[in-house]
């Protein structure tokens, strides 16, 4: 798992500690890590980077129609989270694979969802 933020390492070590999700993520970028912000995919490849993991073997989760749009670029399939802010028409519009309110109703529906189906294609591997 890793957090691809566009933001400055300052403020992604901010929304790290409010989330309190440190324990599930493996790596984490910044904007210190890209040459250019999304839509351009460059935080994206870092990150993939920094866990090892090719962009065949990713699926991507997002909340703006930037996140939807950069992960498209690298063949990335991804889903996208209306809660912020970013109506469910323009994440569809984007590419977005499938469409959440929330990371509470990915998680509930994760087995059914793009990264469940990953997960599952992997294993089978």
């Amino acid at each position: 798992m890793a957090l691809a933020s566009s933001a400055r390492e300052r403020d992604l070590e901010v929304l790290r500690a409010t989330i309190g999700a440190d324990a599930f993520i493996d790596a984490a970028t910044s904007s210190a890590d890209a040459k250019e912000s999304k839509p351009a995919p460059d935080i994206l490849v870092a990150a993939l980077n920094a866990v090892g993991v090719p962009a065949a073997d990713a699926v991507y989760v997002g909340d703006a129609v930037w996140d939807i749009y950069a992960a498209g670029k690298l063949g990335i399939p991804a889903i996208g989270l209306t809660c912020g802010g970013t109506s469910e028409a323009e994440l569809r519009d984007a590419g977005a694979v499938e469409i959440h309110p929330g990371p509470r109703a990915l998680l509930d529906n994760l087995r059914d969802s793009a990264i469940g189906r990953l997960t599952a294609r992997v294993r089978r591997s």
